[in-house]
């Protein structure tokens, strides 16, 4: 078993790693590494950056301006630093990172909330801010890959251009600055949805890097020339740590897939229901066992018990709330 998780780690990390790789990882992710005040500066400092970029980019509804706040953001380096700690057993940087994360977290709440008092702007709940409201399984697997491809260029200092990539494929900042904006709007079971989202991201994301980090030897590097009490105290802590990832990683995989396949199973009733009438789906949603539906057009709305019928035949349990937009069409000239 150690011969193969020795070639495993090789192949990973590009060769064998040794203390000084472990190290050199620890300097870049630990802020109790001088000069931790600089650290923190330049994180808070970018999270701030990242987070007026993103309140603009939702409020403005623009998917490039939210893209670049996902650049800018560094709440990936926390939660790498979460996932070291964990597979080193490292109980102080666990506490400190995860601090540090949930210090980050109500900043940029704050911040974009208070953006969204002073934003000139008529309307804040747009299309990009509701699309941020409600965790997807999809969201998940993008979550775990990127925490995985986070800790491989981590990990390994030939391909660290990637991360950028990464910072891309995975949202952390943008819903959080959702469920600022949401909250100030009085939108707080929007808001809710946009942490779940943020939430889902933070544990995968963890979970992943732990799994990454471990398989690339940092683990067996870090207790290296320990003694037995040592190993022993090291092991709890990552059996704790890895137990609070874990159960949190299974309560919300659970309900995104729970409210995943209650969303499939309302639109392909919603549009089964609406077919041949004056009306069409707008949207369909699923939360906690509630389908809600929006749709829009003229004429007699299709009897709501044919819709209930088919979700029954279909397994779905759930209450249901429609509402019913009827279309208006406008016209007017500028010429006298």
């Amino acid at each position: 078993m150690e011969p193969m998780l020795t070639r495993t780690a090789a192949r990973l990390h590009g060769n064998v790693p040794v203390p000084g790789d472990l190290g050199a990882l620890q300097d870049k992710l630990l802020f109790d590494r001088p000069p931790v005040g600089d650290r923190l500066v330049k994180f808070f400092v970018l999270l701030f950056l990242a987070t007026v970029i993103a309140a603009g980019g939702l409020i403005g509804n623009s998917a490039a301006v939210i893209i670049g706040a996902m650049i800018v953001a560094p709440l990936m380096t926390p939660m790498m630093a979460t996932s070291l700690a964990i597979v080193t057993g490292d109980g102080a940087n666990i506490v400190r990172s995860v601090v540090i994360v949930v210090v980050g977290v109500v900043f940029v709440m704050a911040t974009a909330g208070v953006i969204a008092l002073i934003a000139p702007a008529s309307e804040l709940i747009t299309p990009e801010v509701l699309a941020r409201t409600s965790p997807r399984l999809l969201d998940l697997v993008i979550a775990l890959a990127a925490g995985a491809a986070g800790a491989f260029a981590i990990g390994r200092a030939d391909v660290s251009d990637a991360l950028p990539g990464v910072a891309i494929a995975v949202s952390l900042v943008p819903p959080l600055a959702a469920a600022g904006i949401l909250l100030v709007a009085s939108e707080p079971g929007l808001a809710g949805g946009a942490f779940l989202l943020f939430f889902t991201n933070f544990v995968a994301i963890v979970a992943a890097g732990v799994v990454l980090l471990a398989l690339m030897g940092y683990g067996r590097v870090a207790r290296q020339g320990e003694g037995r009490a040592a190993r022993r105290a090291a092991s709890l802590v990552i059996v704790i740590a890895s137990i609070l990832i874990v159960v949190p990683l299974g309560i919300t995989s659970y309900t995104v897939v729970m409210n995943s396949t209650l969303q499939q199973q309302g639109s392909s009733a919603v549009a089964t229901w609406l077919a041949g009438s004056g009306y069409h789906a707008i949207s369909v949603a699923a939360d906690n066992g509630h389908i809600s539906a929006n749709i829009g057009g003229d004429g007699p709305v299709p009897p709501m018990a044919a819709l209930l019928a088919d979700l029954r035949r279909q397994g779905a349990s759930a209450t249901v709330s429609v509402s019913v937009y009827p279309e208006q069409s406008l016209s007017g000239s500028t010429t006298p």
